[in-house]
C-alpha cells in the first residue's frame, strides 16, 4: 500500500511540475523564457494596431506565412500578399482599442522551436470613433523560432459553428431564413 500511495503521489507532483504557471502544457524542449516569448509574439500580432506600428507587427510574420481569418477573402499567403492585405488597416480612421486572450494553451514540439496556440480572442477596434469587437473568436497558430526570433507560420480564426454571432448569420445566411413565397 505505501508503494502504491508513493507511486500515485509521484505522478501527481510529475504532472504539476510539468504544468507552467498558467497551467498550460509545456513539451521537454521548452527553454526558460520561450513560453513568455511565444505569449508576446501572439499577443502583438493582434496588439500591435493599437499603435499602429506595422514594421514591428510584419516582423511577428515569417516569410512563407499562412493566415486565414473570419472571412474567405483574408486567406493571405506570404508575407509580401499580407503586407499588401494590411493596406486597410492603415486608414487613419481604424485604431485597435483592446484585445483579450482567453484560455490560451501553448504547447512546444521536442525540439522546442516550434510551437502551436489556440485560445479564443476579444479583438476590438474603432472606426471613425465607433467602437466594435470580435468576440469569442477561436484562433490557432503556429509559430516556429526562425533566426532567434518567433514568428508566426500560421495563424487561423474562426467560430465554432454553434457560436456565430447573430449580425454574422444575418449577413451571410438570411437567406436560409427566409419564409418562401406560395406559388
Amino acid at each position: 500500500m505505501k508503494t502504491l500511495k508513493f507511486i500515485i503521489i509521484t505522478l501527481i507532483s510529475a504532472a504539476l511540475f510539468s504544468c507552467n504557471p498558467n497551467r498550460q502544457s509545456v513539451a521537454a524542449g521548452d527553454k526558460p523564457g520561450e513560453y513568455e516569448a511565444v505569449k508576446y509574439t501572439i499577443e502583438q500580432s493582434i496588439g500591435w494596431a493599437i499603435e499602429k506600428d506595422f514594421e514591428a507587427m510584419y516582423k511577428l510574420w515569417a516569410d512563407d506565412m499562412f493566415h486565414f481569418w473570419l472571412f474567405s477573402g483574408s486567406q493571405v499567403v506570404g508575407l509580401e500578399k499580407f503586407k499588401e492585405y494590411s493596406e486597410g488597416w492603415k486608414d487613419p480612421d481604424f485604431r485597435g482599442t483592446r484585445f483579450e486572450f482567453k484560455d490560451l494553451r501553448i504547447v512546444f514540439s521536442q525540439s522546442g522551436d516550434v510551437a502551436w496556440y489556440s485560445c479564443y480572442l476579444d479583438d476590438c477596434s474603432s472606426y471613425k470613433g465607433v467602437e466594435s469587437c470580435l468576440k469569442d473568436v477561436f484562433q490557432t497558430g503556429v509559430l516556429e523560432k526562425r533566426n532567434g526570433s518567433w514568428v508566426h507560420v500560421l495563424m487561423h480564426g474562426s467560430y465554432p459553428v454553434d457560436k456565430i454571432p447573430e449580425n454574422y448569420v444575418r449577413k451571410f445566411y438570411s437567406h436560409l431564413f427566409e419564409s418562401k413565397k406560395e406559388e
